[in-house]
């Protein structure tokens, strides 16, 4: 347990921080927008929700823009033509970045991919603001020429490991839980079990301090993984409230599916092949592997489903987007929910295991 449950995640939040600590998302990033009022640029910037390390500066004209990405000065460019544009080419970067229109055009060099994200999002955030202005369908709006440049931001930098690091700590509650109901299918093999029942103890004390045990064990795992990620490699999980809101529902809920799984296995071993492959399952449709975002559709709905998908929701929003504590409200009862089901069933199941 003490393996699993708090030296691997560390272990793994540790090689997280020292590859992502340092990262690129310290460096200072340039955004160049022309021919465009600062009115519109601000509210576009404001709507993009860009990170502190971006900045966005006025440029001249769209040639500064194309000899800035072809010198390697600027790594990505959205190009806005000054035509009249129909609010159905307004609308595309906004269902489908990325893909160029009769208003819009991105301009971006093949090394830099991450700045031809950028460039996307803030095409979006402009088109939305051109869109809201108030024109009805039909109608032509006139559009000025706008160009987005930015330097460089790799996937490196805390954000990251502000991700993954409570998504390690999430799906290793899982296992914890699957090993804590794995310690009484050994006990009953050993013939311990039928001498604690024969014993002036009700089977329900035993159940209570069985599942005790595998909460508080999933409380110090990822209460450990919060406080190595965020002392010694600066990893910001959030509004501390929200974190440890967040950090007690996806104990509950993960250690009361790990229980109840484990549970309807006869034996150890097959206790460890449902936790290898649930918990297999569940890190790729929850996002533990990978962002939910990064999954196609139907994977995305699937994931919540999921506990740990509910879990990331929430620390994701507590670290990504910086929501306080009542903006977890929402992940937690869906957790305490789950918790509430799962753990109900795995009650039954250990209190059949552990009459005499």
């Amino acid at each position: 347990m003490v393996i699993t449950c708090i030296v691997a995640p560390v272990v793994l939040a540790a090689i997280l921080g020292f590859a992502f600590s340092n990262g690129a998302a310290d460096d200072r990033v340039t955004i160049a927008v022309s021919g465009t009022s600062a009115q519109v640029l601000g509210f576009a910037v404001a709507a993009a929700q860009l990170p502190p390390q971006v900045g966005v500066d006025l440029v001249s004209s769209a040639s500064i823009l194309r000899g800035g990405v072809d010198d390697g000065v600027y790594s990505a460019g959205v190009i806005v033509s000054a035509r009249r544009a129909n609010l159905a080419d307004l609308l595309i970067p906004i269902a489908s970045p990325g893909t160029d229109s009769r208003v819009f055009h991105i301009k971006a060099r093949s090394s830099s991919l991450v700045g031809k994200e950028w460039a996307e999002s803030v095409a979006a955030a402009l088109s939305s603001q051109l869109y809201a202005g108030r024109v009805h369908p039909g109608e032509a709006y006139p559009v000025a020429v706008i160009s987005l440049t930015t330097d460089s931001l790799g996937n490196a930098g805390k954000g990251v490991l502000n991700y993954f690091a409570p998504s390690i700590a999430v799906i290793f509650l899982f296992i914890g839980g699957g090993l804590g109901l794995r310690s009484l299918l050994l006990e009953r093999s050993a013939g311990t079990l039928v001498r604690m029942a024969a014993a002036p103890v009700r089977p329900n004390r035993i159940v209570a301090g069985k599942l005790l045990a595998i909460v508080i064990t999933g409380l110090v795992s990822i209460f450990v993984v919060w406080g190595a990620t965020a002392l010694v490699f600066g990893a910001d999980w959030g509004d501390p409230w929200g974190v440890i809101l967040m950090c007690l529902g996806s104990v509950l809920a993960m250690c009361g599916l790990g229980v109840f799984l484990t549970s309807l296995a006869k034996d150890q071993q097959a206790a460890f092949g449902i936790a290898l492959l649930v918990g297999l399952l569940l890190a790729l449709l929850g996002g533990n592997l990978l962002p939910a975002g990064a999954l196609p559709p139907v994977l995305q709905r699937l994931s919540l489903i999921t506990p740990n998908g509910w879990a990331l929701v929430g620390f994701g929003r507590l670290s990504l987007l910086h929501d306080r504590v009542m903006g977890v409200i929402g992940p937690f009862g869906v957790l305490c929910l789950i918790a509430a089901v799962t753990g109900g069933l795995a009650l039954t199941r250990v209190r059949r295991m552990v009459r005499p």
